[in-house]
């Protein structure tokens, strides 16, 4: 779940949806009509970057859950990520911000904050409404900073890649299901006029997807885990390079992105797969709404990187963002029950069913409303799709991972696919910036 700078970390990876249809909106702060605050500071202030549909939409509704069930009024501002990473951490230390925010989760995000005292520990307020109990360990992980709870995480969100079957289907191929079948899937496509894989690397974060699909394809989820968040093995072992070489090297060489991949943004990539001039599209299952609205009719679907040397299929799994109170804030008692609120049974059904969104807590969805998009998505986001130990893994820009880490995956992703950086020279950098980070 962006961004174009190179000194600090870029939003989550949802951004890349949400960009494609906020440009009205990326100039500033839009703040929604209902619940909005008199003036006088008697709304709980809340900061948050569904900026599109349908997950403003939904928002909306989980809010207004909450204010029709405490009497609370909510200030609900939006804004996208990227300016979120901007204005957020100078608004909180002013203290003239939000008393709950919503923020990328993350050494390089959220820990920033809360190594600057701006944010406030969620422990008391977990033990209080039982969080610990219904938030999957998984999450948990991810939302805590040296041991303590700062976030609330709002949303399990895995890479993937999205294909258009119809459209597959009608250009004669087949969905490749390894590695091979990819390379030459991508051949076949680009001599047919068509892109195999709409996929850019322009802003700082898409290639983080990319190196995320195939490490843990090659290492597995486990082992990759233990690395992003425990520091345990390294960056520039034989499989990292592998990892490296298939993706930046051989695929591009196999014609599976379009000439020039480093000037192409990821809003623009999307649009390419929603217009039908791709087959494919490297994203995540944040974007299952925006894809259902923009190929209605299409037999669309999702799966994690196709098998390398018959290894396990994993999807990358993250949280993407989650909600914080300020370490200003004089409503801390309220802010913790609006998060509360979030988990809630009637609140769950609105961000699955209409928000697209799949909150990282058990729940019951039968009789609900569901796609077969959406239920692939819910299935790659619980279990990866089929053992949540063997095929669900960890995004390598969570956890651990410093804006610096972050930094030298950009710039030398977007250098080795300009051929001015070996796959070995790569993984040497990495090791490199992670141990600076640490």
């Amino acid at each position: 779940m962006n961004i174009g700078r190179r000194t600090a970390p870029g939003p989550s990876r949802r951004d890349f949806m949400r960009l494609s249809g906020a440009a009205g909106a990326a100039l500033g702060l839009s703040a929604c009509g209902f619940g909005r605050s008199d003036g006088g500071g008697s709304a709980l202030k809340v900061w948050d970057q569904f900026t599109t549909s349908p997950q403003n939409e939904a928002v909306r509704k989980v809010y207004d859950l909450y204010r029709r069930s405490s009497g609370v009024t909510i200030d609900r501002t939006t804004q996208p990520g990227d300016q979120m990473t901007t204005v957020g951490k100078t608004a909180l230390a002013s203290g003239t911000g939000p008393d709950v925010i919503y923020y990328e989760v993350g050494k390089g995000n959220a820990g920033v904050l809360a190594e600057a005292g701006l944010l406030l520990p969620l422990d008391d307020l977990a033990a209080e409404h039982g969080w610990l109990n219904k938030i999957t360990p998984f999450a948990l992980r991810e939302a805590r900073l040296d041991g303590k709870l700062y976030g609330l995480p709002n949303e399990t969100e895995t890479t993937a890649l999205f294909y258009n079957k119809t459209l597959i289907d009608k250009s004669g191929l087949t969905v490749p299901r390894t590695f091979d079948e990819l390379l030459s899937f991508c051949a076949k496509a680009k001599a047919k006029k068509l892109i195999p894989i709409a996929y850019g690397q322009a802003d700082v974060y898409p290639c983080w997807w990319a190196f995320s699909l195939m490490t843990n394809n090659i290492v597995g989820g486990r082992a990759m885990g233990d690395l992003v968040f425990d520091g345990k093995g390294s960056w520039n072992t034989p499989q990292m390079k592998q990892a490296i070489q298939l993706f930046f090297v051989d695929l591009v060489k196999a014609g599976a992105f379009i000439d020039g991949l480093n000037s192409l943004h990821g809003p623009d990539a999307q649009s390419m797969f929603l217009s039908g001039k791709a087959l494919m599209n490297l994203n995540g299952t944040w974007a299952v709404g925006a894809v259902e609205k923009g190929l209605p009719g299409q037999e669309v679907g999702i799966m994690p990187m196709p098998s390398i040397d018959g290894g396990d299929r994993v999807y990358p799994a993250g949280t993407g963002s989650a909600y914080y109170i300020s370490a200003k804030s004089k409503r801390g008692e309220e802010a913790g029950a609006f998060l509360d609120s979030l988990y809630q049974p009637e609140a769950l059904r609105v961000w699955v069913e209409q928000g697209k969104i799949f909150p990282p807590v058990p729940f019951d969805s039968s009789g609900w409303s569901l796609s077969p998009l959406q239920k692939q998505a819910l299935g790659a986001a619980q279990n990866g799709g089929g053992d949540a130990t063997r095929n669900l893994g960890y995004s390598v820009n969570h956890g651990k991972a410093s804006p610096g880490f972050l930094n030298a995956m950009t710039s030398g992703f977007q250098a080795v696919v300009q051929g001015r950086k070996t796959p070995a020279r790569q993984a040497d950098d990495l090791q490199k910036a992670w141990e600076k980070g640490r």
